[in-house]
């Protein structure tokens, strides 16, 4: 039977590496669209957000200019400030608008439509600036989506210069996630062992530390074998899917849940929590997992 990893954190923000912000309805702001309107829906909404900027920056550039010609430079230095901060504005909302996009994945379960974006802003990013974000998140569509192996080939271009860069934990999560996948066990402890000395760059006690601690020891419980995890383990998966910040994450566990009861004697609970309607939607690979679950019912009835 196929393992399901828990869904990685996302790290769209340099200070934080999770980003779950759930819809009011469950639901991403995209849902009911296909592809190509995600694709339109989304450039509209950054687009939208640059013409903003550059409408401030114009009216703020004719207030400098009159400044200057007035020589009041305290209104020049206001002027200027308001500048920097309708910048640095502009970039949060970028920001927040790509992490609203990462729900196409954590609420909708639809890595197609998030891949589909994810190339139209790979065309776009023409001196390479945000390559390596994309590539991490395009190698998440790839194990959501059963090419595991391609994950891993697609991981091997991404590079930091920094050492401690926080999307490096992001891209030793799938990495970890693909290698369980393709049945490479050694290499996934070697992932996870990174994993957990990379959490120590996260401040104790902060937002991030509790997080990676808790993917981490996520992580260490599924690297056993389904049929080898026990009763500690069943109760981690209860707790973590009633704690599930998201469709996709709850969907997971109860999936993992059913896994284990099939494993470990409980058919009635299998069936229970593999034919739940409320799962839908799942990626393929959940989807799968399911399938599996399902006609292991099949056959030990």
């Amino acid at each position: 039977m196929s393992n399901l990893p828990t869904a990685p954190a996302r790290t769209p923000e340099p200070n934080r590496i999770d980003s779950v912000s759930p819809t009011g309805d469950g639901r991403s702001a995209y849902w009911g669209l296909d592809a190509q309107g995600t694709v339109a829906a989304y450039l509209k909404r950054l687009r939208s957000i640059s013409v903003q900027l550059i409408v401030v920056l114009l009216a703020n550039l004719v207030v400098m200019l009159w400044a200057v010609r007035l020589e009041r430079y305290v209104l020049y230095l206001v002027a200027l400030a308001l500048t920097l901060v309708a910048a640095f504005v502009t970039r949060l909302r970028k920001v927040k608008l790509f992490t609203g996009l990462s729900e196409v994945v954590s609420q909708d379960c639809d890595p197609a439509r998030y891949r589909a974006v994810l190339d139209v802003l790979s065309a776009r990013d023409r001196f390479g600036r945000s390559a390596n974000t994309i590539a991490i998140e395009l190698a998440y569509c790839d194990y959501l989506e059963l090419d595991s192996a391609g994950a891993l080939r697609r991981l091997e271009s991404v590079t930091f210069k920094r050492k401690d860069n926080i999307r490096w934990f992001r891209a030793m999560q799938i990495e970890f996630l693909s290698r369980i996948d393709v049945g490479d066990l050694e290499g996934a402890r070697d992932a996870l062992a990174r994993l957990s000395a990379f959490r120590k760059n996260f401040k104790e006690g902060s937002r991030n530390r509790a997080i990676a601690d808790m993917q981490v020891a996520d992580y260490a419980a599924l690297v056993r074998p389904p049929a080898e995890r026990d009763a500690a383990d069943a109760a981690r998966m209860r707790e973590r899917m009633m704690l599930a910040t998201c469709h996709q994450q709850r969907a997971n566990w109860q999936l993992y849940l059913a896994e284990y009861e099939l494993l470990h004697g409980s058919a009635d609970e299998a069936a229970r929590l593999a034919a739940d309607a409320s799962l839908e939607p799942l990626t393929p690979r959940m989807e799968r997992l399911r399938a599996e679950v399902l006609s292991g019912l099949e056959v030990s009835g």
